[in-house]
């Protein structure tokens, strides 16, 4: 973020107004028994201490530059949620406090009251690699060579499923680059709200999902797996459901994207470029720290959408 640039105070007290009730119940206080009498009063809650460095984290804004950058939000103090601007040890310290798990079910919580307001039908899944760590020259040479692959430290991924026709993120969660997309696909589900699961009539996916645990899942659930066969799946002469399949696309190319909407499933990627247009940018050293940030461009992501709902 640059120096001169300044936060708009009208976006900071819309994104106060329609996530307050969502960050109460995740963000709650410490309740300590042996708590220290008497000091100086509290400068506020700590949902809004964390709302205000979600703010920053998303903007850009480094812990030291955050407290002038919020003087300028007189409602902060005029409507009582702010007693005095936190300093930057403060905000650092929350932000330290605050959990991967909690920021992705409060996306998860924004993108399910978007989903039922546009009364999603069906849901895609798909991943992608985000940069968590500035590379010297070295790395950046490598990188432009073709030397460095997207499987180093450099690199994390985060998984998402997403609601059609909204695109709004309805589960997400992170791994480290080498993991592979199939082996992260459980986890994704089991945060998938049960309530949406109902609503689903189908799943678009593209060939890395294709096993038979993860579609005999989504059958099992009650939609329908759309996804084509991966460019390695074997023919093993029986007439399983996954062998006609493979057996009719070898013999028959380009059937899939003549019999599904491909377009469905390429939506995760759209998500993604929309999201990669402004990369976060991480000043964290620690690994929970940089996962939390780069959860951040997600958060806003849901909240704009989940805006445009009660615009409409």
């Amino acid at each position: 973020m640059q120096t001169l640039q300044k936060l708009d105070p009208h976006v900071v007290k819309q994104f106060f107004e329609l996530n307050k009730d969502l960050v109460r119940r995740r963000f709650s206080e410490k309740r300590t028994e042996d708590r220290r009498k008497g000091g100086a009063p509290r400068l506020g809650e700590r949902w809004i201490i964390v709302l205000l460095c979600v703010i920053g984290r998303m903007e850009g804004v480094p812990w030291r530059t955050l407290p002038l950058k919020l003087s300028l939000c007189d409602f902060l103090i005029r409507e009582g949620y702010l007693r005095a601007i936190p300093s930057k040890t403060t905000f650092h310290r929350v932000w330290q406090d605050v959990r991967v798990q909690s920021l992705e079910s409060w996306i998860r919580a924004i993108g399910y009251n978007t989903a039922v307001k546009w009364e999603d039908s069906e849901c895609a899944v798909d991943s992608s690699g985000f940069k968590i760590t500035t590379g010297n020259l070295w790395r950046y040479l490598k990188w432009a060579k073709g030397q460095l692959k997207k499987t180093s430290k450099l690199f994390h991924k985060v998984h998402i499923i997403i609601s059609l026709p909204s695109r709004a993120v309805v589960s997400l969660t992170t791994s480290p680059s080498t993991t592979h997309d199939s082996k992260v696909c459980g986890k994704l589900f089991q945060t998938l709200p049960k309530r949406l699961i109902k609503r689903f009539k189908c799943m678009h996916l593209d060939g890395a999902y294709w096993d038979e645990n993860i579609m005999g899942w989504i059958k099992q659930e009650g939609m329908y797996p759309d996804v084509p066969p991966s460019k390695n799946s074997v023919d093993h002469g029986t007439d399983s459901p996954q062998d006609l399949r493979v057996r009719a696309e070898k013999n028959y190319p380009g059937l899939y994207r003549e019999n599904h909407h491909s377009e469905r499933r390429a939506s995760v990627e759209h998500v993604f470029g929309l999201i990669k247009l402004r990369p976060p940018i991480i000043y964290d050293r620690k690994l929970t720290n940089k996962l939390k940030t780069l959860l951040c461009p997600f958060l806003w992501y849901t909240f704009l959408l989940y805006a445009q709902t009660l615009w409409r």
